[in-house]
């Protein structure tokens, strides 16, 4: 058993991203105490990319090497992630392209705190970061914290998800009650890696909206921190996206689309299904809107992911 200060078991998928570097190297400059730190980082690369490998080998804990001919998705890769967590009390989702305030380790162990001793049993932090620019930063970085809402419905699915602006959100003393999750910043007890592991057979879009209906459904309480953590890229531009390199990203939309209806309808889905504590009707209440609108949506659009 561990027995000194609490673990943050940090989890990077990566899919050609010249942010990754940048990223893991501020990651850890910016944390208070980065001996906590166990970075994994599920690295999809092309052949152009092999030069970083050194440095990422000394940036990361675990290292997974995997050519992004193989790569089957960004869900795929943070399985495997999860597969590595090793009994860490936490836990950190994160994209490869970000930056960090200074001490945001410290801050995150003190919100999580802070709400179990508020008698919030199982705490869950998220949302998206506000944005930042590379070719300018820091002067580019935005100060904002941001509310996730419902952007788009697809099939009559809730599919895609968007970010706020929080009015006032500089006045705000603690984090606020959430209805989404956001996997480019998920913080919560280790643990979790085992009771929600994440689903391959959903591609891209509405991952977020199953991470966060299956949490609630296992017993999670989901929040929005209430202060800036760090900023997120955006811009694809200095990333390739993994439909852009695999023909059949059409065909793993469709049947990522049927996954997640099978998935809202409360389908069997094994680890990948929904918890017992409580029901998928309980999250629509929270949430305010049904998961399933097939009344007012009704088809399939097959769009290529865009």
């Amino acid at each position: 058993m561990h027995r000194g200060p609490p673990r943050i078991y940090v989890q990077v998928p990566a899919y050609r991203d010249a942010q990754l570097v940048p990223t893991l190297r501020d990651l850890l400059d910016m944390a208070a105490r980065p001996e906590r730190l166990v970075v994994a980082v599920a690295w999809q690369h092309g052949q152009d990319e092999a030069w970083s490998a050194g440095e990422l080998r000394r940036l990361s804990t675990h290292l997974l090497d995997l050519p992004a001919t193989g790569s089957q998705g960004c869900n795929w890769a943070r399985e495997l992630l999860q597969q590595r967590w090793d009994g860490e009390e936490y836990t950190l989702f994160l994209d490869s392209h970000h930056r960090f305030v200074p001490g945001w380790d410290d801050a995150l162990l003190d919100l999580h705190r802070r709400l179990q001793e508020g008698g919030v049993e199982r705490p869950l932090l998220s949302g998206y970061l506000p944005p930042f620019d590379p070719a300018d930063d820091p002067g580019g970085r935005v100060r904002a914290v941001y509310r996730m809402d419902l952007a788009e419905r697809r099939g009559g699915l809730m599919y895609r998800l968007t970010g706020h602006v929080v009015p006032g959100w500089d006045g705000l003393r603690r984090p606020t009650a959430a209805a989404f999750v956001s996997l480019h910043l998920l913080f919560v007890e280790g643990r979790f890696n085992e009771v929600v592991p994440m689903d391959p057979g959903i591609y891209f879009f509405a991952d977020e909206v199953a991470v966060a209906l299956r949490a609630f459904t296992h017993g999670y309480d989901l929040f929005h921190p209430h202060v800036v953590l760090g900023w997120h890229l955006y811009d694809r531009g200095s990333r390739t996206t993994h439909w852009a390199d695999h023909a059949d990203g059409v065909t793993r939309t469709a049947q990522s689309l049927e996954r997640i209806r099978s998935l809202y309808a409360g389908a069997d889905l094994g680890s990948y299904g929904l918890g017992g504590l409580r029901s998928r009707h309980d999250y629509e209440r929270l949430v305010g809107r049904r998961l399933c609108d097939e009344a007012r949506h009704g088809g399939h659009n097959l769009e290529e992911v865009s």
